[in-house]
């Protein structure tokens, strides 16, 4: 083959020698170039002197983007990049306002020189440092992890008092730390950080706060084994003197509860707002003394109507309990007739004699009366209760 008459062939050897010559010389020479240094960061510096004078810097995303331009040898150049930056002094600023400082500029001057700068005065928005009392919440997550207890995560530290410029400050509403419970199996004490949210619970940066009384907040984590009962709906103690509720259908027909020591009970109450919203009444859950339950538990959606209470005559069996040990007992009626004002068709009444300080083998005693729904029993009523030998 003739190279000579082969053109795409010399191109490529042209090519070839021509990159190959390019190295070289850039390699072995190492010309002067120009160099451009886009976003340089910027040091702050006198800040704490600032803050101790009574003002905070604010608004800093607004500072100008720091570019500059160095000229020396290729290798120089490369070298030097990382070893170039740039400071403002904020230690005399006394006031607040805008403020104009001096951008200053740190480079390896034997190496490289600054051939343009850009930026060579920042102007400083200050604002006077003031102090608030921020209200702390907290929220747990993960509860479906731990599913057979219930955790009662009570934040112990009330506020966090903070320093800084005076209209961050006032977007803060609350401080609210994350406290994670699925590891959590019995009743102890963490310190959880917390950030800071507006009042419509935006995220809110930190950036101008200058001091902070705590860095954490302290949680307790009460652990409640979990026990499922039953709720109850009923009208506030005004309506249901006279009213009963007939419930139709509800959101949720128990609830999941925590007992304290010795605290026990067979259902929750949920009494209904006044008002029925679109998809229902609301019915809030009534948590007695000793038990725990959920906050986003405590409000149920219940469908069904507000209906008058009647006067009814209802026959129910008294049985006894708490019978002392080898005798029986004769419970004369052991069959009462009682009066009862309720809106339920046929509410499921219990009746019963408690024997356990029956003193001979023939007393009258007082009849206890329990039911699962609204209903007033009118009167008060007795038997004679005769014991036995023998059970």
């Amino acid at each position: 083959m003739n190279v000579k008459n082969n053109k795409t062939l010399l191109k490529i050897i042209s090519a070839v020698i021509a990159i190959v010559l390019w190295f070289a010389i850039t390699y072995t020479e190492d010309p002067v170039i120009s160099q451009s240094i886009v976003g340089l960061d910027l040091t702050v510096i006198g800040e704490n002197t600032l803050n101790s004078n009574g003002f905070a810097i604010v608004n800093r995303d607004s500072f100008p983007s720091i570019n500059v331009v160095i000229r020396g040898s290729r290798s120089n150049v490369i070298s030097a990049l990382g070893e170039i930056s740039a400071e403002i002094d904020v230690s005399s600023i006394k006031q607040a306002g805008e403020n104009t400082v001096s951008v200053a500029y740190s480079y390896p001057s034997g190496k490289v020189i600054l051939e343009k700068i850009k930026v060579r005065e920042i102007t400083v928005e200050t604002e006077s440092v003031v102090s608030r009392d921020i209200p702390v919440k907290i929220e747990t997550v993960n509860h479906d992890k731990n599913s057979g207890l219930l955790i009662n995560s009570v934040c112990k530290t009330e506020t966090v008092t903070i320093t800084g410029a005076e209209s961050d400050l006032y977007k803060i509403a609350y401080a609210k730390a994350v406290v994670d419970v699925s590891k959590i199996t019995k009743t102890s004490e963490q310190n959880c950080v917390y950030d800071f949210f507006s009042e419509d619970g935006e995220l809110l940066s930190d950036k101008n706060i200058t001091n902070k009384s705590t860095e954490t907040v302290l949680v307790e984590n009460k652990v409640y084994d979990k026990v499922t009962l039953p709720i109850k709906v009923v009208l506030d103690s005004e309506k249901r003197k006279n009213y009963g509720f007939s419930v139709k259908n509800i959101s949720s027909e128990t609830v999941d509860v925590g007992f304290d020591a010795g605290v026990s009970a067979d259902y929750i109450e949920a009494v209904i707002s006044a008002q029925q919203g679109k998809n229902g009444y609301e019915a809030t859950l009534i948590v007695p003394n000793g038990v725990y339950i959920p906050e986003e538990n405590k409000v149920i959606t219940v469908n069904g109507e507000i209906v008058p209470k009647e006067t009814k005559q209802i026959t129910v069996k008294v049985e006894p309990i708490n019978l002392p040990t080898g005798v029986s007992a004769e419970i004369i009626p052991n069959e009462q007739t009682i009066s009862v004002r309720t809106a339920e068709t046929k509410p499921e009444i219990t009746a019963t004699v408690d024997l356990s300080d029956i003193t001979g083998e023939e007393q009258v005693l007082p009849v206890e009366f329990k039911t699962d729904g609204d209903a007033d029993i009118i009167g008060k009523y007795s038997v004679m209760v005769k014991l036995v030998q023998g059970e």
